[in-house]
């Protein structure tokens, strides 16, 4: 089953379209946790789903105490990787591994270990590695691109689901469920 991850701006009906022009069965709406119409947002996301594409709802959280906040408002909780986040039980997808601030000087600072992506296969995480990235991210492509293919390497060797996301903005920025998911095959 195919879905994706966007973050709408007011634009939920244009993404939801787009969603089904592609090819996508499920389409998660993700707000940040401090927007003032999270709730109607919410109750919002389930009147927007079509025949073809579920519509459904999460909230993203950046520190552990919007994680705590959050719980409460939706099912999903997206959250960036703050410290906590692979150990903290709430949190169900974890997003933005790959846009650390910099890279050392004998190896790529991707943003994930072996203990973190162990912790997370023990708490039943979903890793989302971020496309949108490559496309409109402040780091250069060619060094996404390297973060993310060192993580592929530890995706393989834990049991942990992966999945490639757009977290588009606007509904152009969103890629085909083939070409997102390619990039975990480098």
């Amino acid at each position: 089953m195919h879905w994706d991850i966007v973050f709408p701006r007011g634009n939920e009906e244009s993404l939801v379209a787009m969603a089904e022009r592609l090819g996508f069965h499920e389409i998660v709406l993700c707000y940040p946790v401090n927007d003032p119409l999270l709730r109607e947002r919410a109750k919002e996301a389930g009147r927007l789903s079509t025949p073809r594409v579920k519509v459904s709802f999460a909230v993203l959280a950046t520190s552990q105490q919007e994680a705590m906040r959050a719980k409460q408002l939706a099912g999903a909780l997206v959250a960036t990787p703050f410290p906590g986040a692979f150990e903290d039980k709430r949190v169900t997808h974890v997003i933005g591994l790959e846009r650390g601030a910099r890279d050392f000087l004998h190896h790529r600072g991707s943003g994930l270990t072996q203990v973190s992506l162990r912790e997370a296969a023990r708490t039943g995480k979903t890793l989302l590695v971020d496309a949108g990235a490559l496309l409109d991210g402040a780091l250069h492509p060619g060094v996404v691109l390297g973060r993310v293919l060192q993580n592929n390497g530890f995706f393989r060797k834990e049991d942990v689901p992966v999945r490639v996301v757009s977290a588009a903005r606007e509904p152009l920025r969103m890629r085909a469920p083939r070409d997102l998911q390619d990039l975990l095959r480098l």
